[in-house]
């Protein structure tokens, strides 16, 4: 698989006869939603007639367990393990998977695909809290309670491991979390089952940030198989316009983590959304989250052109909305996958961890299985 990046003045009919490729195949491969145009600098997963010999790399994802079943089996082929979340109550408590997660698990297990149970701090309308995650972790009764659940949970579903996913903790609970990490490992080792975590991005010991101020590098080493980097969000709902993953700050994180733990337990994430900010951008102002594959389809749409930003390797475009404002647009594509890429292997890390929504990024999977085979976890 390749990347082609279109010019001003492209249409898919007459790229697709260039490339050798019927245009349906084209479209189909992209999600592209315009039969005929394309927009300059829009980037495209094109086969190849013979393709590189295919290497061994880590590729997981993070769904949601009412995610379709259709979405896993698009998913599971390219991956080495899945991650799904469960739900806490309100009181802290996990709830039961319902009939249509069962039957997910279930798919997940006929097909082979390894499954983590996800654990996340998410309040009733998806935000972290850092009141819920206290209420977990506070204290040594809260923790063996939390630990007790989850290992019940975990027999019950027949997963593989456990993903927590902690983050925007109060700083004073960073003492609490890692006594969790410590209380964890070993019950779930013991049972042959994997511990993966999260850690929020920073880029040395003076990060006082709450997404990330309770994360202690040295001891989600110490404890977990696996730790995913959620490296993005630079760019985020409230920022300024900007690239929400740039590679070149991403860098600059994995030079800190590379001093605190063994860069082959890491797997850097990609996250699956962008943001399009009204202009003229003011402080308070909300963008607006959109996947990257519905930010190409605007950028088509709008006829506007794409422009990469060669230090992030992000890409961006403006164009007017229908309300007549002006707006910018920052996603990732094609060859910003291929940078992260390129940092797995400049810092000889795990693998790759997708986070997206329940419509998989085919053209992403398709450019993924083409280079690389899922390597299992040990």
């Amino acid at each position: 698989m390749k990347i082609w990046i279109a010019r001003p003045g492209d249409t898919l009919p007459a790229a697709a006869r260039r490339l050798g490729l019927p245009a349906e195949e084209l479209a189909r491969l992209n999600q592209l939603e315009d039969p005929v145009r394309l927009t300059g600098g829009l980037a495209l997963a094109v086969p190849e007639a013979e393709e590189a010999p295919r290497r061994s790399l880590e590729l997981s994802a993070v769904e949601e367990l009412s995610a379709p079943v259709s979405a896993l089996e698009e998913l599971a082929p390219a991956l080495s393990y899945l991650c799904l979340f469960c739900r806490t109550a309100a009181e802290g408590l996990l709830s039961p998977p319902t009939p249509a997660e069962r039957r997910l698990l279930g798919r997940a297990r006929e097909l082979g695909l390894p499954v983590m149970l996800t654990l996340a701090n998410l309040d009733g309308e998806g935000n972290y809290s850092a009141a819920l995650a206290h209420r977990l972790l506070g204290t040594e009764s809260a923790r063996q309670q939390l630990l007790e659940q989850l290992l019940k949970a975990l027999e019950e579903s027949g997963c593989a491991g456990l993903y927590l996913s902690f983050c925007c903790l109060h700083p004073f609970d960073r003492d609490s979390y890692n006594a969790f990490l410590r209380l964890a490992a070993p019950a779930l080792h013991d049972r042959g089952r994997y511990l993966i975590t999260a850690l929020a991005p920073k880029e040395d010991d003076s990060e006082r940030s709450l997404q990330s101020s309770a994360h202690d590098y040295a001891v989600h080493g110490a404890c977990a198989d696996r730790v995913i980097l959620l490296a993005y969000d630079w760019g985020y709902a409230y920022s300024a316009p900007q690239a929400v993953s740039p590679a070149d700050r991403i860098r600059a994180v994995l030079d800190y983590a590379a001093g605190k733990l063994p860069p082959g337990k890491l797997s850097l994430a990609v996250s699956g959304r962008g943001y399009s900010w009204g202009l003229p951008w003011r402080l308070g102002d909300r963008a607006q989250a959109l996947s990257h594959r519905a930010a190409a389809g605007l950028a088509v749409a709008a006829q506007a052109e794409i422009r990469l930003d060669q230090a992030s390797r992000c890409s961006s475009f403006r164009y007017t909305d229908p309300a007549g404002r002006r707006r910018e647009v920052w996603f990732e594509d094609l060859r910003s996958l291929e940078a992260r890429l390129e940092l797995v292997e400049d810092y000889g890390l795990a693998g790759l961890c997708l986070l997206g929504g329940s419509r998989p990024d085919r053209a992403v999977l398709a450019y993924l299985r083409s280079r690389y085979i899922p390597e299992r976890l040990p």
